[in-house]
């Protein structure tokens, strides 16, 4: 029998594994009625949940990214609901009935008079405790599964998180300058972090900038490729000078087909998620099959937040269909599991579909045909 981390690897390198490599991502909610469910210590082992539902890859991420955990550290507290980043990002909770969500109300650079006077923090530092986890997790884990370094908000979105999305894009629209010195600044703080992941040892590196929104790009695509494409080049091949064999994945939601040529060509090996209701993701599988692993793609939005189980069940057997055939497919959520009545429910039959269904050699039937020439929604 494989390992975790011989299915994943396999996988990555378009082969048929004995099985589809297994992930998903879930709101603290829906996770803690699983621990209790479920019966998992996580107070040794914070990947234990993952483990018990039989995940494939671990990763802990680090960068402008963990500003989403300070509204767990009373360390960063500065007000009733308000707290504070490294960045000097403000950050609040808000409630729902189901669960919540952490939003950004405060950005240090909104006023670009700010700007001079900002104060840069030193990478190594902001993300020392969970660069010194990620070691830990590579110690302890490091031969059985495949881990993942993950710089999951890294350039862009480390842009608008200092500045606001509505500033930065009022500044791609007139101030250019500005953001060809912001994105270095980003880029480099990126870099740094991704550079100390590389050499612990991790299998894939992971950057993730939402590039699109549902409709298409975020931005025109000549300023994509005039802004992004060729920092991420640099970035991607200075990992490599580390270890040439080093595989590349990629965030973003959104349409992002219009940018998959671009991504491929500086060396992205690994897209997430294809969101299935803004991509032709059968069409994606047949163009981009021997070039791209995807890491995804059973919706979010719709089917595990207000499906059926028996709907879900139907998606997973669904994107396994069109996307496992020939390797090259990380199966997991489109994105989080978000706290609504239906998720436990829902975040079980997934799990139970994907044991069902994900070995290999594929035998969906009738559903496997189709998919392969049907768009998946």
């Amino acid at each position: 029998m494989m390992t975790s981390k011989e299915r994943v690897l396999m996988a990555i390198n378009h082969e048929e594994p004995d099985k589809v490599p297994l992930d998903s991502w879930m709101a603290p909610e829906v996770a803690d009625v699983l621990i209790k469910l479920l019966g998992v210590d996580t107070s040794q082992d914070p990947f234990a949940l993952a483990k018990r539902l039989g995940n494939d890859f671990l990763y802990r991420a680090v960068g402008f990214c963990e500003g989403f955990s300070t509204i767990y550290d009373d360390d960063r507290k500065i007000g009733d609901n308000l707290y504070q980043d490294a960045f000097g990002i403000k950050w609040s909770f808000r409630q729902q009935d189901f669960g919540g969500y952490c939003e950004m109300v405060e950005h240090p650079l909104a006023d670009l008079k700010a700007y001079d006077r900002f104060v840069w923090p030193d990478p190594l530092e902001v993300s020392r405790v969970g660069l010194e986890e990620n070691r830990q997790l590579i110690a302890r884990d490091g031969k059985e599964y495949g881990i993942i370094g993950a710089v999951a908000c890294s350039m862009l979105e480390g842009a608008w998180y200092l500045r606001g999305l509505e500033n930065f894009l009022y500044d791609l629209a007139g101030n250019l300058d500005f953001v060809n010195e912001l994105l270095d600044r980003t880029m480099q703080h990126s870099l740094v972090l991704s550079r100390e992941l590389v050499k612990m040892g991790v299998d894939i590196l992971w950057w993730g900038d939402d590039v699109g929104v549902e409709s298409g790009p975020m931005m025109q695509p000549e300023l994509f490729r005039k802004l992004l494409v060729p920092r991420y080049a640099h970035a991607f091949g200075e990992l490599r000078k580390l270890n040439k064999n080093i595989k590349i994945a990629f965030h973003s939601d959104g349409k992002v087909e219009w940018a998959l040529d671009d991504l491929v060509g500086v060396g992205v090996d690994i897209l997430n998620p294809l969101q299935p209701d803004a991509n032709d993701v059968a069409a994606v599988k047949r163009r981009y099959g021997k070039k791209l692993t995807i890491w995804g793609n059973v919706d979010t939005r719709q089917v595990m937040s207000r499906g059926t189980a028996e709907e879900v069940v139907e998606a997973v057997k669904r994107v396994i269909g069109v996307l496992s055939p020939g390797g090259g497919h990380l199966l997991s959520s489109n994105h989080t599991i978000q706290a609504t009545p239906r998720a436990v429910e829902n975040t079980i039959a997934f799990y139970w579909a994907a044991h069902a269904f994900r070995s290999y050699p594929i035998r969906i039937g009738k559903v496997a045909e189709e998919a392969r020439t049907t768009r998946v929604v």
